[in-house]
C-alpha cells in the first residue's frame, strides 16, 4: 500500500468528513463560551482512503483552538494533508499566535470550511490569507448544520443577545403541568434524557420565579458523573423572592446561580441571596417584570451565547411575544393533565409556534412514548 499525505476527496467525502468534524466539535458545546465550539480534522489518504491524522476541538473556555490542536496531533504528517474546520479560522493573532498562520506553517495543502466567520471584522479574511498562501480552500460544506452548531456566537454578533431555545413538555391537552397540588412530570424518561443533553450543550438555562417556587428544581445535569457539565442556572425574579432554602440556592456553591431582578427589588432580598452565593444581576423593568431585552443583552455581555429556556408558561409566552425565540423543542406526551393544568403559553395556543410562518419544523423523532418536534426561526 502507498501512503499519501494529500487527500483529494470528492464532494460526498467532504460532507462525510465535515459531519465527523461537527460531531467532534459538538462535544464541547456549552463549555467554550464565549468562543464557538469548533471541530477540526487533519486528513490524509492511504490508497485513496481518508485517514484521520489529527483532530481537535475548542477547549473549555476557548483556551485552545480546534485547528491548532488537530495540527499538533498530526505533527509532520499534516504537510500536504487536508484540514476540515467547522468555522473559518481567524487570521488575527490571539496571544501572539494566528491560527491561519499556524495552518500555513504546518504545510496543509487544502482547507475545507463549513461556514464563513460570522464576525464582520474577520469574515472572509481567513480564507483569503489561506488562498494567498497557495492553499486550496473549499467553503460552505454542511453550512446549515454548522450554523445551528455555532448559532450562539452568530446571535451574539448579529442581535446582541444569546441564541434562545425554548423547551416545553406538553401534554395531550396542551398543558405543561398542574396549577396546584403535587408536581407532575409531563414528559417521559427518554425525553428527560434528551433534556440532559440540551442542558450540557447550553451555556445557561433559564426559568421564571413562578416555576422556581412551585417546582423547586435543581436545573443541574442529572447524568451520573456529568453534574460538572451543568449550565449556569438563571432565574428571572423581579423582586428577588427566591428562597435561600430552595434547591437552586442550596446548590449555588457547586453550580453557578444567577438571579436577574429589578434594581428596585427589596435590598434585604438581594443581600440574602448574595450571602448565599447567588450572583444577583439588576436590570430595568418591562411590562409586568424584568426587561427581557435588557436581561438577554446583559447575559451576552457576560459570555452567555446559548440559552435554554425551560419555563414556565409566562416566560415562554413573553419570549415568543417579543420575537426572541430562535428555536423551540416540544416534547409531546400522551398524558392528559385536565382542567387544573397550566397552558403551555400562558393561555396562548401552541399554534402560535406550530403553524406560524415565523418557525419551520426541521426535526421530528420518537422518544419512548413522547414525540419530539424541533422548530427554528424561519425569518
Amino acid at each position: 500500500m502507498t501512503t499519501e499525505r494529500t487527500g483529494n476527496f470528492d464532494a460526498e467525502m467532504d460532507r462525510r468528513l465535515m459531519a465527523v468534524a461537527l460531531r467532534f466539535g459538538r462535544r464541547n458545546l456549552g463549555s467554550t463560551a464565549p468562543a464557538p465550539a469548533v471541530g477540526a480534522l487533519v486528513v490524509g489518504s492511504e490508497s485513496g482512503t481518508p485517514i484521520i491524522l489529527g483532530r481537535g476541538v475548542t477547549a473549555a473556555g476557548g483556551a485552545a483552538r480546534a485547528e491548532t490542536s488537530a495540527l499538533v496531533m498530526a505533527g509532520d504528517a499534516a504537510r500536504g494533508a487536508t484540514l476540515y474546520t467547522t468555522l473559518e479560522p481567524s487570521p488575527d493573532p490571539v496571544e501572539g499566535v494566528s491560527v491561519v498562520q499556524t495552518m500555513i506553517a504546518a504545510g496543509v495543502s487544502r482547507v475545507v470550511s463549513a461556514l464563513e466567520n460570522p464576525d464582520p471584522r474577520v469574515a472572509g479574511r481567513g480564507h483569503a490569507q489561506l488562498r494567498d498562501a497557495g492553499i486550496a480552500v473549499t467553503t460552505g460544506v454542511l453550512g446549515d448544520e454548522a450554523r445551528r452548531q455555532h448559532a450562539g456566537v452568530i446571535s451574539v454578533l448579529a442581535a446582541g443577545r444569546p441564541h434562545v431555545t425554548l423547551k416545553l413538555g406538553v401534554s395531550a391537552d396542551g398543558m405543561i403541568g398542574r396549577v396546584s397540588g403535587e408536581r407532575m412530570l409531563v414528559s417521559g424518561r427518554e425525553a428527560f434524557a434528551r433534556l440532559q443533553t440540551m442542558r450540557i450543550e447550553a451555556d445557561a438555562t433559564l426559568i421564571g420565579i413562578g416555576t422556581a417556587m412551585i417546582d423547586d428544581p435543581s436545573l443541574t445535569v442529572r447524568v451520573p458523573g456529568l453534574r460538572a457539565h451543568s449550565p449556569i442556572r438563571i432565574v428571572l425574579d423581579t423582586q428577588a423572592r427566591l428562597s435561600p432554602h430552595s434547591s437552586l440556592v442550596k446548590g449555588a456553591a457547586d453550580t453557578a446561580l444567577w438571579v436577574v431582578c429589578s434594581a428596585e427589588a427589596p435590598l434585604v432580598n438581594r443581600v440574602a441571596l448574595r450571602a448565599a452565593g447567588v450572583e444577583v444581576l439588576e436590570v430595568g423593568t418591562g411590562s409586568g417584570g424584568v426587561d427581557l431585552e435588557a436581561a438577554l443583552r446583559l447575559l451576552a455581555e457576560r459570555g452567555v451565547t446559548r440559552l435554554l429556556a425551560e419555563g414556565g408558561a409566562k416566560v415562554a409566552a413573553s419570549l415568543l411575544a417579543r420575537g426572541m425565540l430562535d428555536e423551540v423543542v416540544l416534547f409531546h406526551a400522551p398524558v392528559v393533565v385536565g382542567p387544573d393544568g397550566v397552558r403551555a403559553l400562558a393561555g396562548g395556543a401552541l399554534s402560535a409556534i406550530e403553524r406560524s410562518p415565523r418557525f419551520r419544523r426541521f426535526e421530528e423523532a420518537r422518544l419512548g412514548e413522547d414525540r419530539m418536534v424541533r422548530y427554528e426561526r424561519a425569518v
